[in-house]
């Protein structure tokens, strides 16, 4: 997962329970229902590499409950420690060292130009 973006976030729901979803959804028989699945890296290993979990095995409403409470949480201002973590303050990172050694060569033009007319 990318150390750049944060939080990550995974609607985890029981295997059976998935299987069971998807097949009233979408009609597949149980065979093809479980190749889609395995297609797919297993929720339990994805849940086990984020950052939040929400819990799809409830009702429709308990999802939203909880998306409503994720969304308020990742809706809030970064800290300055997370915003230099991010990709947003890694990419100003680069901006200001890029400008800084752009600088640095102008400077060092002029002071050997100076130089050499001593």
């Amino acid at each position: 997962m990318d150390k750049f973006t944060k939080p990550i976030i995974v609607v985890w729901i029981d295997l059976e329970t998935q299987k069971k979803r998807l097949m009233e959804r979408d009609k597949p028989n149980e065979e093809d229902a479980g190749h889609r699945i395995n297609a797919q890296m297993p929720l339990d290993v994805k849940r086990n590499k984020v950052d939040i979990v929400i819990d799809n095995t409830r009702s429709l409403d308990d999802l939203n409950e909880q998306f409503q409470k994720v969304l308020i949480e990742v809706s809030k201002h970064l800290t300055w420690t997370q915003f230099w973590l991010s990709k947003n303050g890694a990419l100003v990172i680069l901006a200001l060292l890029t400008s800084d050694v752009v600088l640095c060569i102008k400077e060092l033009r002029v002071l050997l130009c100076i130089k050499s007319l001593l």
